[in-house]
């Protein structure tokens, strides 16, 4: 059965299972900026960045300084960023970097050919080094990752994990693939084997290779969810999970196992966490407890089951972290690391707020309206003052998350809407509203637009068409002139 369970685990995540590594568990931006500079400083051969978003503020351009005196000094420094979630860094970063012999490249900017393309995002955040050492996790490069709140003196919660051990050349073959999809290939020199990477410790780990459309996390946490027996904590930042994921945690939950989910109290993208708590309600019901971390964010995206499998990764729970991202998440078999990171959720969890279920506060008689989710304390201002100044961007997907859920709870029949969905409704409603009172005065004011949109559209799909056409009879051509030459 044991073997069965390892076998299902390789065929729904895609990954092989690495034994001999070393985990070494980064708590917040501090812990895993000192790991990462301190594995850069040491580089002989080559270092790896890939993040979704690398600003160019302090603690940026202090990884950009030692990034260039590595390539100064020879060493083979290559980064990929994020088009979209690193768009507000000036080019005259990126041209710094690379006049020092960085080659810096960003991932899939918008392209003529492949209009609907933008909606596939890097979110990775992944630092590899020699084939030796290399880290994964939700910590981008920016000082938001450093700041404490004034209120609580809780730090901008994230995690990442570092890793030695025949595990790194999974984590160097994810950054390989989407390098290869910008430009010249990585050099095989750059592209270790596991085999030759040398055992440094007792941990067996599983490297999940995140691409769009692959639903590897996702798989994943549905098997494990199948399996579960005792307990399943998850923490998440934009927490917009798909129907088939909710229905698991509430399956797990009504079966008596422990299923804990700890999100932001206050999220940088406020209305990602106010989406998010119109789920909270159904979740709650079922038997799942859900927590609000009480610092100025909770970015992490981990999860431990059993105090066995225990993930540590950049893959948000979302539609666009499950389905159409880049992402890259560890997933350790380790009962010891497993402690660990129940350990630091208990830690996490000391910090937070419970979400529960309570009677409404109106005149209406409790019996014709159900119970509301309500936090068992509220926030105060001076933490959501403090909160305003760590707001991040979003990717196009999460947007794109983001209206469908909307759209769920809009539509889902038989279940009243709460506080955070009236708001929700209400918004979107005087929005529809506003642009159909709009189109009634001025029709030539949405009509152009919207002409101009779809033309733009139409025009774009026919070029890609025939682009396509070309390419396949160029092809067929030259299928047959070889042919011809046999």
């Amino acid at each position: 059965m044991v073997n069965g369970v390892y076998r299902a685990m390789g065929r729904v995540s895609d990954a092989p299972l690495r034994r001999g590594n070393e985990l070494v568990l980064l708590r917040n931006g501090p812990a895993t900026y000192e790991a990462w500079l301190s594995a850069i400083g040491g580089a002989k051969r080559w270092v790896h960045v890939e993040n979704y978003i690398f600003r160019s503020d302090g603690i940026g351009r202090c990884f950009a300084d030692a990034l260039c005196e590595k390539a100064r000094e020879g060493v083979a420094v290559r980064v990929l960023y994020d088009w979209f979630g690193s768009a507000d860094v000036p080019g005259s970063f990126w041209r710094r970097m690379r006049e020092a012999g960085v080659e810096a490249r960003a991932v899939n900017p918008p392209a003529v050919r492949e209009p609907l393309n933008f909606l596939k995002r890097d979110h990775r955040k992944l630092v590899a080094v020699d084939g030796e050492y290399a880290s994964a996790g939700g910590v981008c490069i920016g000082d938001e990752w450093l700041k404490v709140s004034p209120e609580t003196n809780l730090p901008y919660r994230d995690t990442a994990v570092s890793v030695t051990g025949p595990a790194v050349a999974d984590l160097e073959e994810a950054f390989a693939g989407v390098w290869d999809e910008t430009g010249e290939p990585l050099p095989d020199e750059e592209r270790p084997d596991a085999d030759e990477v040398p055992v440094a410790g007792d941990k067996a780990v599983r490297v999940i290779i995140q691409e769009p459309g692959k639903a590897r996390i996702a798989r994943v946490l549905q098997f494990l969810m199948a399996g579960v027996e005792d307990r399943m904590w998850i923490a998440d930042a934009y927490f917009l999970s798909t129907p088939t994921l909710t229905q698991s945690l509430m399956a797990a939950a009504r079966d008596g196992v422990d299923v804990r989910i700890l999100l932001p109290a206050t999220n940088d993208l406020p209305w990602i966490g106010l989406l998010s708590r119109t789920g909270y309600r159904q979740l709650l019901e079922a038997g799942v407890r859900v927590f609000e971390y009480g610092g100025l964010m909770m970015h992490a995206k981990t999860s431990v089951a059993d105090g066995l499998w225990g993930r540590v990764g950049s893959t948000n729970l979302n539609v666009s972290g499950l389905l159409t991202n880049w992402e890259i998440d560890l997933l350790a078999e380790d009962r010891a690391f497993g402690a660990e990171m129940e350990a630091m959720f208990e830690e996490d969890l000391a910090d937070a707020r419970e979400i529960l279920l309570s009677k409404p506060r109106s005149f209406t008689p409790y019996r014709e309206r159900p119970l509301q989710a309500r936090p068992e304390r509220r926030i105060s201002r001076v933490e959501r003052r403090a909160q305003r100044g760590t707001r991040g961007r979003g990717s196009g997907a999460r947007a794109v998350a983001t209206v469908s859920r909307v759209g769920g709870v809009l539509t889902a029949s038989g279940s009243p809407m709460n506080t955070y969905e009236r708001a929700i409704g209400a918004a979107l409603a005087t929005g529809t509203l506003g642009f159909s009172a709009l189109a009634a005065r001025h029709p030539r004011a949405v009509a152009w637009p919207l002409a101009a949109v779809g033309g733009l559209a139409g025009s774009l799909g026919l070029l890609q068409v025939a682009q396509r056409e070309w390419s396949e009879r160029a092809a067929n051509r030259k299928s047959g002139t070889d042919a011809g030459s046999e």
